[in-house]
């Protein structure tokens, strides 16, 4: 298989992207949000390298960010759960899956085919309203959040970004239905990227916690919890950025042509 100098150059830049988010003591990729959620946005890179350049550069950009994750838990751990990460099964093998599976959504919404870009957008609008039953209708929420108070807030968060989600896979739902799937299509894979992540770690981080690999165990209503308060707020910021970066990039590298993004 042959490799782009242009290739090389995108891997290289978002590797040094992603040491720059991660790197201590800063960590830059962890956006403190409300109560006490953080949104992680380390796996960015990830989805633009194989948005931009195809599923090889995504899967070699995503096992040098679980390398990094894996060092940085030896070497300048910050917290208790750092210490899980030091099992490259939890690190490094979750986010081997993260570039490929965002580049075939991108690819599968971009189809001319409307009917599947329809599919998988209605797929995100079911998830989210998923995530609501679970954030109001089980006890995750209590099992992360101390007080009644900040209970209700957590549900609130949730609520807002889900309907908000909801809002975007709208906006790309017109976008496919007027024929100009490839803003769409970049938001869809970064949706389904930032679900790899989270659903791939949270879900190693419980099985081998059963297994008894990680100790102490965390149990599954909790992992559940966090994925669903983080998770979609974590999702809406993965959409944001690499829509306006892969937008702002794909403009310029066809604008001398005189093409535009949505035409390309």
């Amino acid at each position: 298989m042959k490799i782009s100098t242009r290739q090389i150059a995108v891997t290289a830049a978002m590797i040094a992207v992603v040491i720059l988010l991660s790197a201590p003591p800063l960590r830059l990729g962890f956006i403190p949000f409300l109560l006490g959620v953080a949104i992680t946005i380390i796996h960015v890179p990830v989805i633009l390298g194989a948005v931009l350049e195809g599923p090889v550069v995504g899967l070699v950009i995503g096992f040098l960010f679980g390398l990094s994750s894996l060092l940085w838990a030896y070497w300048a751990p910050t917290g208790p759960t750092d210490l899980y990460f030091r099992n490259p099964l939890l690190s490094v093998v979750p986010r081997l899956f993260i570039g490929p599976v965002a580049y075939l959504v991108y690819r599968l919404v971009r189809s001319p085919k409307a009917w599947k870009s329809s599919l998988v957008l209605i797929t995100i609008v079911l998830l989210a309203l998923a995530s609501l039953v679970v954030a109001y209708a089980t006890p995750v929420v209590a099992n992360i959040a101390p007080t009644p108070a900040d209970q209700a807030g957590l549900r609130l968060l949730v609520l807002v970004a889900a309907l908000t989600l909801i809002l975007l896979v709208l906006a790309g739902l017109y976008l496919v239905l007027r024929q100009a799937s490839e803003l769409a299509a970049v938001g869809a894979a970064a949706v389904a990227g930032t679900l790899t992540n989270t659903v791939l770690v949270l879900g190693m981080l419980g099985l081998l916690g059963q297994l008894g690999v990680l100790t102490p165990p965390l149990p599954w209503l909790v992992l559940l919890g966090v994925g669903v308060v983080n998770g979609i707020p974590e999702i809406i910021a993965a959409v944001l950025i690499t829509v306006a970066v892969v937008a702002a990039w794909k403009q310029i590298e066809v604008g001398r042509k005189g093409a535009r993004i949505l035409h390309e």
